[in-house]
């Protein structure tokens, strides 16, 4: 379904002026230097393209997130992600492999990292790849060793670069544990979260409706939730 989210009637003018009014939306919008229209445009083709539904409290989470982590919620570096089959649910933050690249490069106690592989292979892949994290103010570096065997996944990535795939888990788990970061989750953890809840849960219809009930689809759901929080 084709999301909107330009102006076509004089209903959403007002709410969408009032959008401005957010904190949050505001500091966002001034860090971006955009239009409000053009931030909320490029967001929906980015951050919030996977979610077919979303509303203001989505948009909130996904702006505090970015100020959380220190991330541009229009630069492909951290998205929403929500199981099709749970449109109730809150979304899960999500971090691309930029989004922790840039997390860990901005942190002022960042000193470098460093991986070794296995020697033994499976499928032509190591059996494990170990990430080590070093920190300035601290005197043992954190090191995490993630097995191919556990973590592999069915996804294309894992199919055309698991490799790569591999190393990537490593330097997740490895920098929760080095830095703390909690609540947010790498692509591949949100996939498989989503895929394990669509096959005990089939709540989408039921679901959908009362979002829809809510405030609608997408960008213009957001300027009407708005429009009554700020009236």
């Amino acid at each position: 379904m084709h999301k909107s989210f330009e102006c076509h009637s004089q209903e959403y003018v007002q709410p969408h002026i009032k959008a401005a009014e957010l904190e949050v939306f505001k500091r966002s919008v001034s860090r971006s230097g955009m239009s409000p229209e053009s931030f909320v445009k490029a967001l929906t083709q980015t951050s919030l393209s996977s979610l077919a539904v979303w509303g203001q409290v989505d948009l909130e989470l996904l702006l505090l997130s970015s100020e959380r982590f220190g991330v541009n919620p229009v630069g492909r570096e951290i998205f929403l992600i929500r199981s099709d089959d749970r449109p109730d649910d809150a979304p899960m933050v999500v971090l691309g492999v930029d989004g922790w690249s840039h997390v860990l490069n901005s942190h002022k106690q960042f000193a470098g990292m460093q991986f070794i592989e296995s020697d033994q292979l499976v499928e032509g892949v190591p059996t494990w790849i170990e990430c080590t994290l070093h920190r300035w103010d601290r005197r043992v570096p954190t090191s995490v060793r993630e097995y191919f065997d556990e973590v592999r996944g069915v996804s294309q990535p894992w199919l055309t670069h698991p490799r790569r795939m591999l190393r990537h888990k490593a330097l997740v788990q490895c920098a929760r544990l080095a830095f703390g970061f909690v609540g947010v989750y790498d692509h591949d953890e949100a996939q498989r979260s989503t895929s394990n809840n669509a096959t005990t849960d089939h709540r989408t219809e039921t679901g959908a409706s009362s979002i829809k009930q809510r405030g609608g689809l997408g960008i213009e759901a957001v300027k009407r939730q708005l429009g009554l929080r700020a009236a």
